[in-house]
């Protein structure tokens, strides 16, 4: 219920409650692997004329790569153990947070073999993440979604080729430890150069984002779901120069990534890389965010692709 009312009161905010309350049913109905789909979701979706044709907000660029771009470097790092690989390769490897076991069912699990304490997860998806804890935890119910999960076709969603060869797998990993509540940093870097952020907490009752540029410094806008209490705020982490600096480097290699991290008592680690936030249809409840960060794809290389196929 909590949650209901968050996401009330942040469409609200959004100024799109009506549109997406009237267009809630044929919402659902869309095809978006198709751009003439992709586009009329954006219609309901944003407080703007979405066009991912001809692209200019951050939202439309996202939406346009899933269309106009294939790069296999990309979909390495969409699997979450090849994006391990990826960063080992890469010398990275301290940011890595440490795989036990890999499997193709939750019939394969033996939880003799794992610590009292880890982390359960599939590699192709999003969200499929449980922490578990011996003795507290109800394993048939996680290894029910697990395993409903590794069924389902991720890319089929909305339009996103980079988990489409994926073989969907469970694997159990580290329990990491935070200095605060578990809250993702979540950094946008294009081309070497990191522009903006945001922060997820409290994912388990009401989840809330925090949007941040620069310095830390925190925007008054909503990205996704509503802000925090000013004195809920998460603080800056005192990893928060390197996590900048990794993220930096990695998106050297990638042009554009969103390097997702934890502040852990061993120092930054690193949860996933994202190309595709939200499909493309993350809402920002001041629209002029979508349009400004649209600008920020002009320093890599997908900016001069995405102007010689606008025409």
């Amino acid at each position: 219920m909590v949650k209901k009312l968050s996401k009330l009161r942040f469409l609200i905010r959004n100024k799109t409650l009506l549109k997406t309350l009237v267009h809630s049913s044929k919402i659902k109905n869309i095809d978006c692997n198709t751009i003439n789909g992709t586009n009329l979701r954006g219609k309901y979706h944003f407080n703007y004329k979405f066009d991912c044709t001809r692209p200019i907000t951050f939202n439309e660029i996202i939406c346009w790569l899933k269309f106009n771009y294939k790069n296999n470097l990309w979909k390495k790092c969409a699997d979450k153990l090849g994006s391990k690989d990826f960063l080992l390769e890469n010398g990275f490897g301290k940011y890595v947070v440490k795989t036990y076991k890999i499997y193709h069912s939750s019939k394969d699990i033996d939880l003799d073999e794992l610590p009292n304490k880890f982390v359960l997860k599939t590699n192709h998806d999003s969200g499929t993440v449980f922490v578990c804890e011996k003795g507290k935890t109800n394993f048939n119910e996680v290894f029910s979604k697990l395993d409903e999960s590794i069924k389902t076709k991720y890319s089929s969603r909305l339009g996103e080729w980079v988990y489409e060869d994926i073989v969907p797998l469970i694997f159990a990993e580290e329990f990491l430890e935070t200095k605060n509540d578990i809250i993702d940093y979540k950094l946008f870097c294009f081309n070497g150069k990191f522009e903006w952020g945001y922060t997820v907490q409290n994912r388990q009752v009401d989840s809330r984002s925090s949007l941040f540029e620069k310095n830390f410094e925190f925007q008054n806008v909503d990205y996704i779901f509503l802000r925090p209490r000013k004195k809920d705020l998460p603080p800056k982490p005192d990893c928060y120069d390197e996590m900048i600096n990794v993220a930096e480097e990695i998106s050297k290699i990638l042009d554009f990534v969103r390097v997702d991290f934890y502040d852990t008592i061993h120092g930054p680690k690193i949860g996933e890389l994202t190309f595709f936030s939200m499909a493309g249809f993350g809402r920002f409840t001041k629209k002029q965010y979508d349009f400004k960060f649209g600008k920020c794809f002009e320093r890599t290389n997908l900016f001069r692709l995405i102007n010689s196929k606008k025409g």
